[in-house]
């Protein structure tokens, strides 16, 4: 398989080779860090569908790096992952709603996708398109129209992420939410490269340089850059909180969430995934589902040999285990009780009647993917029993009426 690497980008030297990276054995094996990964997008998607699917109304999932869709040692990519949901969803009225997009440049990995997803392709439940991401988006846009979509952007490197792609996937009209994995070490690399080269007298490199400062800007903000030139410890962090902020800023969605994905054995970090969208509920039930991967992972890890050696299928959609997620559950519960008088007050919620959806999204805005759903509503209705707060139920649609 031909190694893939940053295509805006010349490979002019040696230098920027190693800068743009390769992933020539990227499609042998599975890695851990991609079970997990893929874990998230499908437990995500088929959540998604039963959410929004509706019989007879189509709900698309859009994979713009979509890869051979099977590796090698025979486990699934996210073409296969996304087309057994849609052949098999968990609800079986959702079933012949789920329609999959999926994009590959390569020819030869196109092939092979194609191969991997005759059978999908035949039930009508897939279509492949070759090219790339960029150039088959206008397309992909009319084909949807205002169906509810999911987009999952999964570069090797950054090509895909970049924030004016997410706006323009943002101006369509229906329900739109996109998955993106953020590789803040590569965005590092052409970070620290162009600073390097920038004063050299090779004006090949100093192009070169401004090349990768643009496409810097385009994936995060100057802030953030500044953060990692001046060796801050948080600038991983910095990174793609500068990427969801200015996404936010820019009010391309309203909502954004980054989660993490690190080596379970060794816990090395990999990348981010950011997901975003503009509804509460799609950020909320994202949070709520990192956070009980997160917790499954911690359990898990503690038996690397069960997770990831000699038993990796357990991850293949990633089982969540309740065990995992409720022994953190009373100490979660303290610290949202603790932090809600504050959010209350810094969100002006006392003395109105607040639609519980939005209470579930300003307590993410604080604690990230580190609670649960399950969580909040135990710590809202402790306020009840107080008499601080009335809840008419648990349910997104209900309200809480917050006394002063």
């Amino acid at each position: 398989m031909r190694a893939k690497t940053e295509r805006q980008i010349p490979a002019r030297s040696t230098h920027i080779a190693e800068v743009a990276g390769g992933y020539g054995d990227f499609h042998d094996a599975r890695k851990t860090w991609s079970r997990i990964k893929h874990g998230i997008f499908g437990r995500y998607l088929s959540l998604l569908l039963g959410k929004l699917g509706r019989p007879g109304e189509p709900v698309y999932c859009v994979d713009g790096f979509a890869g051979q869709g099977r590796y090698a040692s025979g486990e699934d990519g996210s073409p296969l992952i996304a087309a057994k949901i849609a052949a098999e969803p968990v609800q079986t009225s959702r079933r012949d709603v789920l329609r999959c997009i999926n994009v590959e440049p390569d020819q030869e990995t196109f092939k092979n996708l194609a191969e991997a997803t005759a059978d999908y392709v035949k039930q009508g439940i897939v279509s492949n398109l070759p090219g790339t991401f960029e150039e088959n988006l206008p397309a992909i846009l009319k084909q949807v129209r205002a169906c509810p979509t999911f987009f999952f952007i999964d570069p090797f490197g950054t090509e895909g992420a970049e924030i004016s792609t997410l706006q323009a996937i943002a101006k369509r009209s229906g329900k739109t939410e996109v998955l993106v994995r953020y590789d803040d070490t590569r965005v590092k690399r052409l970070i620290a490269w162009a600073r390097t080269n920038w004063d050299g007298l090779d004006q090949r490199q100093r192009k070169t340089s401004e090349a990768f400062l643009a496409r810097v800007s385009r994936l995060t903000t100057d802030a953030a850059v500044e953060a990692f030139l001046k060796n801050d410890p948080g600038a991983s962090e910095a990174l793609i909180t500068g990427y969801i902020s200015e996404v936010k800023r820019r009010n391309i969605f309203r909502f954004g969430i980054h989660y993490p994905v690190r080596n379970p054995v060794t816990g090395g970090h990999r990348y981010y995934l950011a997901h975003f969208c503009n509804h509460e509920d799609g950020y909320c039930y994202m949070a709520n589902f990192m956070a009980k991967v997160e917790r499954t992972l911690q359990g898990l890890s503690a038996k690397p040999n069960d997770l990831f050696g000699e038993q990796p299928a357990q991850l293949e959609l990633l089982e969540i285990q309740e065990e995992f997620v409720t022994q953190a559950e009373d100490a979660a519960v303290k610290r949202i009780h603790a932090k809600l008088p504050k959010i209350f007050n810094d969100r002006r919620f006392y003395r109105r009647r607040i639609q519980n959806r939005q209470i579930f999204a300003a307590i993410v805005d604080h604690f990230g993917y580190s609670t649960t759903r399950k969580e909040w509503i135990s710590a809202l209705r402790q306020l009840s029993e107080a008499g601080k707060i009335k809840m008419e139920s648990s349910e997104d649609s209900s309200y809480t009426e917050i006394a002063s």
